[in-house]
């Protein structure tokens, strides 16, 4: 390791090396859309990180709802119905596939009861 990468890597914040951490894991999956390049309306697969998870209490059924990044962008998972999944937390990598549905705030892209297999 050079003196300047390593001096580089004491310079760059922690979350942009996180960034850089998640992007190249999910690049070395392949056949997945980034998550920057999804359309609504389109179904995808796509490979990310969980980045936050909770649950949102309803009257009648609570939601499991997930934050994933590949590291070029987010996209929201909703399971309706559930107050867990096992194996699904923070830090843990996901594929998940499914329908993007622009309901989210600012046309966010959310994807409601996705597929998913644990990376």
């Amino acid at each position: 390791m050079t003196l300047r990468r390593m001096l580089k890597g004491l310079r760059t914040p922690a979350a942009e090396l996180d960034l850089d951490r998640v992007r190249k894991a999910c690049a070395e999956v392949p056949g997945m859309t980034p998550i920057a390049e999804v359309r609504p309306r389109q179904e995808f697969s796509a490979v990310g990180e969980i980045s936050s998870l909770r649950i949102v209490p309803r009257a009648g059924s609570p939601t499991l709802q997930a934050t994933i990044t590949d590291g070029t962008g987010t996209l929201s998972l909703v399971w309706t119905g559930r107050r867990q999944i096992a194996g699904v937390g923070p830090g843990r990598r996901l594929v998940v596939r499914g329908r993007a549905n622009p309901s989210g705030p600012g046309g966010r892209i959310v994807l409601y009861n996705p597929t998913y297999d644990l990376l």
